[in-house]
């Protein structure tokens, strides 16, 4: 990749090409709504109630499903969110779909389940459901895939799992979401293949009996996949498809974790010239961008909040001013890993004496090729002499 910083200093203004396709980022509210329902797994007619919902990066965040199952988090804009359902037990009601109604009641023990790791960009995000299995299926899973467990049953590493799911499905409500799946057999689209970033082992599908196939090459009707044994770290996962496009998830994996990226999020099927949902790509976001003088070169220092490895691109320009020659520089694909990391640019010495205003535009990558454009001002300092 050309990393080389790229200047031009010209006596008119410059038109600079952003990143083909990218996404402008929100700046809505400080705080946007997670909403979804937590339901046994394989029993879409027994939801979990009064279970914890929590996030992983924010501990003192939670909320609690009701008797139908239905949970709403509040959680912060612009950031990394990894809500999660703690494993727990208790007296559940099997419900009729048509009109929740009881009809008769259950004991049972579910597992703690993780959700994807979504960014929040202004937008409320629905239908994030926790497909969560009782202790049956989830046995008989560990058992069909050979997972090495711990002493509390957990898997030693990591487990991803996503459904590669119809278009039909997301965008409604629950039962609906139900009725489509009972009217589909399944809500997956066949066909589709998986890759990881960084790379892994490769997964496994699942065949349209919805069992784990290691001779299935791709998805089958059902549309699961599964990794196992993942080492801790975050990874996106990226499914195409030679007739069906994909939206791309992040999937953030430590010990003992089972993300289960499912329907209608995860790899959800996208519609002809269709974007996927801003909180599906781009686990990161500019925290800070900062103008300083060293000696006898002024820089811009970018600050990035990154949740997995992106490519960070963008363009700096004077804001005009009379007499004043248009300024424009271009950095184009830094590599950075996941974390707190630093960007730094390097100016050209022109107009010792002037204080510069600037306005930077910063482009974030993932490896599915989405990106979001966030913009900046900041003033460039006078040089000495």
């Amino acid at each position: 990749m050309n990393r080389k910083l790229k200047i031009i200093l010209t006596g008119f203004c410059a038109a600079i090409a952003l990143v083909a396709g990218a996404q402008t980022a929100s700046a809505a509210g400080k705080t946007v709504t997670i909403s979804g329902k937590a339901y046994v797994f394989g029993h879409m007619d027994t939801p979990i109630s009064n279970a914890p919902i929590k996030v992983r990066e924010f501990p003192k965040i939670s909320a609690t499903t009701d008797e139908i199952g239905d949970y709403k988090l509040k959680v912060p804009n612009d950031t990394n969110v990894t809500p999660y359902i703690p494993s727990g037990s208790g007296l559940l009601t099997k419900r009729n779909l048509d009109d929740y109604s009881p009809k008769g009641q259950v004991q049972t023990h579910w597992n703690e389940i993780d959700l994807q790791t979504f960014h929040t960009r202004g937008a409320d995000l629905v239908n994030a459901n926790f497909q969560t299995p009782a202790d049956g299926e989830y046995a008989g899973l560990k058992a069909i895939l050979s997972v090495q467990s711990g002493a509390d049953g957990r898997p030693t590493q990591c487990a991803i799992v996503t459904t590669a799911s119809v278009r039909s499905v997301r965008g409604v409500d629950y039962r609906t979401f139900e009725a489509k799946t009972a009217e589909l057999h399944g809500h997956g689209v066949p066909g589709g293949t998986s890759i990881e970033y960084p790379a892994l082992d490769g997964p496994t599908y699942f065949n349209k009996q919805v069992i784990p196939d290691k001779n299935q090459l791709e998805t089958s009707e059902d549309g699961g996949i599964v990794w196992t044994e993942v080492p801790a770290g975050t990874y996106r996962i990226v499914t195409t498809s030679p007739t069906t496009r994909f939206a791309s998830f992040l999937a953030t994996c430590a010990p003992g974790r089972v993300v289960n990226a499912n329907p209608p999020w995860g790899a959800y099927q996208l519609s002809k010239g269709e974007k996927p949902l801003g909180a599906s790509n781009v686990a990161g976001s500019v925290e800070k961008v900062k103008a300083y003088r060293k000696h006898k070169t002024r820089f811009i220092s970018i600050r990035v909040n990154a949740g997995e490895e992106l490519t960070v691109s963008g363009t700096i320009k004077n804001i005009r001013k009379p007499g004043v020659p248009a300024v424009a520089a271009t950095f184009e694909n830094r590599r950075i890993k996941g974390g707190i990391r630093t960007v730094k640019v390097s100016m050209p010495r022109f107009f010792q004496r002037a204080r510069i205003p600037v306005k930077v535009k910063v482009t974030l990558q993932d490896a599915s090729g989405v990106s979001f454009t966030s913009t900046h001002r900041v003033t460039l300092p006078k040089l000495k002499k």
